[in-house]
């Protein structure tokens, strides 16, 4: 305008040129360009129609009227635009102002392409995120529902094995104090059903030693006047009647042993404990066994060296149980068979094993054989009762007596086992 006023170019060319150059922005997607004189009349126009129209509308007076840049929205042609204004002016005066409309058509078009962007990306970040909430929820959920399993199971008949699953988070933790909390249960319980058949076996054993005791009072009297008038008839008869007699004498020899037994049974738990060698009481059964076991062709092997250990017992007792177990092992290891003596100790207890060549205990009858008149010899040759006393004498020893396949020999191996302390002191 200065240009034109001052005569040095052609009038309105170069606002012309001015506004072709903003209309060719096509970034800007122009709808419009043009400059309005202080009264807004149009000086220069993109539609050379306009040239002359003066503008009174709303936004052409707050663009005249501004003193700085101006944005402010507009409807051109039915299209909202964003109507731009800059004043011009040059120390002070003014020359009118700029105007250019530009369309929200292109920003709309890529706020709409955004927002579907986002919307996809929200959408695949929201199932991806919904897989891996699902995957570590499984991941917390499945050993906590094993757990709780494992919990309903505790108050079943049978405690559950848990195995923990090797997490080192809180939930692992859990694990691992469940399982230890069980195996104390499971523990507790073995020892609670030990002792209540103990007591069982008590009380089943005062009462028997109430009958016995009768039993034998009763039966002793007759038998010996069966024995005293056995010996006459020994004197008078002769051929047939003596060989009779000689059935007789065996058969109460068997009544009187049986009831020996039995009330050797009864007394079974009375221990009159004191300090004992561990190698004497070896030595004093392998002795014993050596005689024994050559009169019935049965070699007897005894371990080498033996623990110098003290432990307190009824050696009495203990020794009965030892021969018990030796006659036993020579009878199943027959003639020409083989039976092991070995002695040791460990950090609580000493044991003593015997095995034998024979055929060995069927699984099934591994705690049967415990059991009174319980046998598996043929009839005739056992009472059934030597195992089960010898139980009850490691037991009121506070000890055990089990049987197990034999480990040098092919049959079996029966392993006492005595505390190297008296249990009524430990307690």
């Amino acid at each position: 305008l200065l240009y034109e006023e001052m005569g040095v170019i052609e009038e309105g060319g170069l606002l012309d040129s001015f506004l072709a150059d903003i209309m060719a922005q096509e970034d800007l997607a122009p709808v419009y360009a043009m400059v309005l004189d202080p009264e807004g009349r149009v000086l220069a126009h993109n539609r050379y129609a306009e040239y002359g129209r003066v503008y009174r509308d709303p936004v052409s007076r707050r663009a005249l009227e501004a003193r700085g840049f101006l944005r402010q929205s507009a409807v051109h042609a039915g299209v909202t635009v964003w109507d731009l204004a800059y004043p011009l002016a040059i120390h002070g005066k003014s020359w009118g102002v700029l105007r250019v409309g530009v369309s929200l058509a292109p920003l709309n078009e890529e706020l709409r392409e955004l927002a579907g962007q986002i919307f996809g990306f929200s959408a695949v970040f929201s199932l991806g995120a919904l897989v891996v909430f699902w995957a570590v929820g499984a991941g917390l959920a499945r050993p906590l529902l094993r757990l709780r399993a494992h919990v309903e199971a505790v108050g079943g008949p049978e405690y559950p094995e848990v195995a923990p699953s090797g997490r080192r988070d809180e939930i692992g933790d859990l694990e691992r104090a469940f399982a230890e909390m069980v195996g104390r249960l499971r523990a507790s319980e073995a020892e609670r059903e030990k002792a209540t058949r103990k007591l069982l076996e008590n009380e089943r054993l005062v009462a028997v030693g109430q009958i016995v005791a009768g039993v034998a009072h009763e039966v002793n009297n007759p038998l010996a006047a069966i024995e005293s008038a056995l010996f006459q008839v020994e004197r008078c008869c002769q051929g047939d009647g003596t060989r009779y007699a000689g059935v007789i004498r065996e058969g109460l020899e068997r009544i009187r042993r049986v009831v020996g037994q039995l009330v050797d049974l009864t007394r079974s738990g009375e221990i009159r404990r004191e300090p004992a060698a561990l190698p004497e009481v070896f030595q004093s059964a392998s002795l014993f066994a050596k005689m024994a076991l050559k009169r019935k062709g049965v070699r007897l092997e005894s371990a080498g060296a033996v623990p110098d250990v003290a432990f307190p017992a009824d050696r009495t007792k203990v020794h009965q149980v030892l021969l018990n177990l030796l006659l036993n092992a020579a009878d199943a290891a027959g003639e020409g068979g083989t039976v092991r003596l070995e002695a040791g100790a460990d950090e609580g207890a000493v044991w003593l094993a015997v095995e034998d060549s024979g055929p060995g205990v069927p699984s099934g009858d591994a705690e049967r054989i415990f059991e009174p008149f319980f046998t598996t010899k043929p009839p005739g040759k056992g009472s059934g009762m030597g195992l089960a006393i010898s139980r009850r004498i490691a037991e009121g020893h506070g000890g055990t007596l089990t049987v197990e396949r034999g480990r040098t020999l092919p049959g079996a191996r029966f392993v006492l086992r005595l505390p190297r302390t008296n249990p009524e002191e430990r307690e």
